[in-house]
């Protein structure tokens, strides 16, 4: 039976949660979803109401079943789908880009992002949160529409003026941030991507307006098919300059305009189902209380912003110093965006392999914060513990795998080798931005909120102190290099910072690397300790990506001595991205890197462990036998 809300604003048609279970899964499906913070679950914990909340984020559609239904049903699963679908569409349409125009339009399109990525960000970040959380919690204490229209109201008018704000300082200081960047040309590709910043907050405000009315699917279908316009805008420009003969930095305004039009078309998208569903009543002007409104949802997300705006803040750093450093080396302003853009040819991997490693780490926190509000702190080490060894053991995977196949997929991906060195030691930032990407939830989840922002600012000044060093040493080298120590040194603090937290929340992981932890849980794997099967498996994976390599770069020279150059690379790096990837599963699963128990304290991690012992890939536990 469908749930619907009735005039308190509770589930009507179907019982209340009977079981202590089931109202904790609806703490952590509201938790999962982006708008509920762990800040907002522990004081649902402490005594505030928190039946029903799930029922009306999601209209009354949730059911409150166990496992996976649920959170399908409530749309956790429906947001991250289309959050991962965007990112790696985002991610990946970067090499089109530099296959169809060329290193210096690449180097354009990555040194004017990142300045888009941070007025977005500053202008939008944390507004959604902001929206859906006041919507959701008007519609948990009753059936207020007049309110929940007041917060839309309000949040559209504060973030139409931050959009023009924005759209104002980046339109006006396009020449400016031109000669900052060392390129004048680049000036046109900023005044292109601005337009963006008159529609992207409006979007914002939509978004987190659809999410605290729990429709998932609008919100999701509009992440999605923003990605898509933008994509498909950028391919339009570079078929059309193949044909016009456009100069670069004409082809580069027009790849930038596409983050315009996919914004509109998400407004479009959003402005058209939220009319079809509109209520025929009017808000009632009263500006003290939409000027009160407007405040809150100002003090809810300002810490949001802040702490998002960091990400784009390296890209900042980057795009700012490297070009102007390679020129005062003598390159000009064409042939260092050109280096520029061979610099940046790595970061879609990068970024694939940190994507992926967020997104694990972010399905994780509900189940920490739940085992931290019940005080069971046995379960939060455990998982701690493997949260720990897993980011910092899947990144060293990801970077080796990067740098020891540098060379085919540059070429599989770019066309030729250019740059291959500096694809390799970007690779290498792999390790730390995987650790990165899973501390900062982690931190987040056992209450230090800040601590991410500050350690990816002290990333950023790092980066920053490292390029002036190496840059005019060893060009893209050098800049690779800075990347590698500003990333590892906030990746190491992060680490001691997530200890330090879980010692605090009384589940300290002092020995989670060593042997005395397979010897307490019964297990019997190859090596006594975790960190000795970590070594192991990167070992195997090393040795196991030497021999494929070599054995089949012999047989594509000689058996398909016609094939191209490029499809040979393809071929070679695919086939040793599949073996490197599970030598190293297998040789780290066998050599005892995780155990069963480590698994069965993840949510479905307990069918994982009885398949994989089955298939005799992880070792028994002496209880189990």
């Amino acid at each position: 039976m469908k749930r619907r809300l009735g005039k308190s604003g509770r589930a009507t048609g179907s019982s209340e949660p009977a079981s202590r279970q089931n109202a904790d899964e609806e703490k952590q499906a509201a938790l999962a979803e982006e708008f509920i913070t762990p800040a907002t679950l522990e004081e649902s914990a402490a005594g505030k109401e928190t039946g029903g909340l799930s029922g009306s984020l999601a209209e009354g559609r949730v059911e409150t079943t166990r496992g996976s239904k649920g959170l399908l049903a409530s749309g956790v699963v429906l947001m991250a789908g289309a959050a991962l679908l965007s990112k790696l569409i985002g991610v990946f349409q970067k090499i089109p880009l530099q296959n169809l125009a060329g290193d210096r339009v690449f180097g354009i399109y990555n040194a004017v992002y990142p300045f888009y990525q941070l007025a977005a960000v500053l202008a939008t970040a944390g507004l959604p949160t902001a929206v859906s959380l006041l919507i959701a919690e008007r519609l948990r204490k009753g059936n207020d529409p007049e309110g929940v229209r007041r917060t839309l109201y309000a949040a559209l008018l504060l973030l139409g003026v931050t959009g023009i704000v924005a759209f104002g300082l980046m339109w006006s200081g396009a020449e400016t941030t031109a000669g900052w960047i060392g390129d004048s040309e680049t000036a046109g590709a900023i005044r292109s991507v601005s337009f963006a910043l008159l529609l992207s907050p409006f979007v914002a405000a939509l978004r987190g307006y659809a999410q605290g009315l729990g429709r998932m699917g609008l919100s999701a279908a509009s992440q999605v098919v923003e990605q898509m316009i933008r994509v498909g805008i950028m391919l339009l420009v570079l078929a059309l300059s193949w044909s016009a003969g456009w100069e670069e930095s004409t082809v580069a305004a027009g790849v930038m305009s596409g983050s315009a039009f996919g914004a509109c078309a998400a407004l479009f998208v959003l402005v058209f189902q939220s009319w079809r569903a509109r209520r025929r009543e009017r808000l009632s002007p009263q500006a003290g209380l939409l000027r009160a409104e407007m405040k809150k949802l100002a003090m809810i997300a300002l810490p949001v912003a802040l702490g998002a705006a960091v990400v784009p803040v390296l890209g900042v750093v980057d795009a700012f110093m490297v070009p102007r450093l390679l020129q005062e080396g003598g390159a000009t302003e064409a042939e260092s965006m050109s280096l520029f853009g061979i610099y940046s040819r790595a970061q879609p991997l990068v970024q694939l392999v940190v994507m992926v490693a967020g997104a694990a780490a972010a399905a994780l926190v509900p189940g920490l914060v739940l085992a931290r509000m019940r005080g069971a702190y046995s379960q939060l080490r455990v998982q701690l513990s493997f949260t720990e060894r897993a980011a910092w053991a899947i990144g060293a995977a990801a970077a080796l795998g990067l740098v020891m196949l540098a060379e085919p997929l540059n070429i599989m991906l770019y066309q030729d080798s250019a740059g291959t060195l500096s694809f390799a030691l970007v690779g290498c930032t792999a390790l730390a931005g995987s650790v990165n990407a899973i501390t900062a939830p982690v931190l987040q989840g056992l209450g230090a909120v800040r601590v991410p922002a500050v350690l990816l600012l002290v990333a950023a000044l790092l980066k920053g102190v490292f390029n002036a060093v190496l840059v005019p040493l060893y060009g893209i080298e050098g800049a690779a290099s800075a990347g590698i120590a500003a990333l590892t040194a906030a990746a190491l603090l992060g680490t001691l910072a997530v200890r330090f937290k879980a010692a605090e929340a009384g589940a300290s992981l002092a020995g989670s690397w060593g042997a005395r932890r397979g010897a307490r849980e019964g297990r019997r794997p190859l090596l006594g300790s975790a960190a000795a099967g970590t070594a192991l498996a990167l070992a195997v994976m090393a040795a196991a990506l030497a021999v494929a390599e070599r054995a089949l770069g012999a047989a594509l020279g000689a058996a398909l001595g016609g094939l191209p150059p490029r499809a040979a690379a393809a071929a070679l790096a695919l086939t040793c991205v599949a073996v490197g990837a599970c030598a190293f599963g297998a040789a780290a699963l066998r050599g005892g890197a995780v155990s069963a128990r480590e698994l069965r304290a993840l949510p479905g991690g307990g069918v994982l462990a009885a398949r994989l012992q089955r298939w005799r890939l992880m070792p028994r536990a002496r209880e189990e036998e």
